[in-house]
């Protein structure tokens, strides 16, 4: 697929976060009262906007969802920085940026906890631009966070026609789809194929998005 600029989510796409986040939801739910989860519930937790999570997982009311987030960012913010990169995606990363490419993150984690990370595997270098979720809006979705590296990077003077979003979760592609994006699903941070059925296509690997993203590797 032809592509002119790359936008990646960070959470099971480059960084292994799965045990991190499951890990803080849990001590998250057990400091505001609520019902545990099982290991195969809170997998769900991995990608999506925590204000979609605490709405569609837990019996929280919508006034206290603010609060949650605060909850669980207070754990993750000392265990943000245990995720390991999969295995390959510093090649993918490193082999793009050789070739040109444009790049952006577009996540649904906080920005000011994404780009340290990013910057602690030593990969922010790679992109344009880092766009998370701000503090003062928790509530976004994922399409206005994508929305808000395409603005940057038009800002800059990047061709965001050709854009295409890398993502592991529903919500990149939906989010992809309100910006006129294509998505390239990856899955092997476990998320089952039905989840990209509106997806351009699957990546099984790091070297298969490779393959997929058309560009100029000489």
């Amino acid at each position: 697929m032809k592509t002119k600029l790359v936008v990646f989510d960070v959470d099971g796409t480059i960084t292994d976060s799965a045990k991190v986040i499951t890990d803080c939801v849990s001590l998250a739910l057990a400091e505001l009262g609520l019902e545990p989860q099982t290991p195969q519930q809170l997998k769900r937790w991995v990608g999506p906007p925590l204000s979609v999570s605490f709405r569609d997982y837990t019996a929280i009311p919508e006034n206290d969802i603010d609060n949650a987030i605060a909850t669980y960012r207070s754990y993750y913010a000392d265990r943000m920085l245990d995720a390991p990169l999969f295995p390959g995606i510093r090649n993918v990363l490193q082999q793009l940026q050789q070739a040109g490419m444009p790049m952006a993150v577009a996540t649904s984690k906080i920005e000011r906890m994404a780009t340290p990370i990013l910057e602690h595997h030593d990969i922010a270098k790679h992109f344009q631009h880092i766009a998370g979720s701000r503090e003062d809006e928790p509530n976004q979705t994922k399409a206005s966070v994508i929305a808000d590296a395409l603005s940057r990077m038009r800002a800059d003077g990047y061709d965001t026609e050709g854009a295409i979003m890398i993502g592991d979760r529903i919500h990149d592609v939906e989010g992809a789809h309100e910006n006129n994006m294509p998505t390239i699903g990856i899955l092997w941070s476990g998320t089952d194929k039905s989840e990209f059925e509106t997806a351009c296509c699957t990546a099984k690997t790091p070297a298969d998005l490779l393959h997929l993203l058309e560009f100029d590797a000489s």
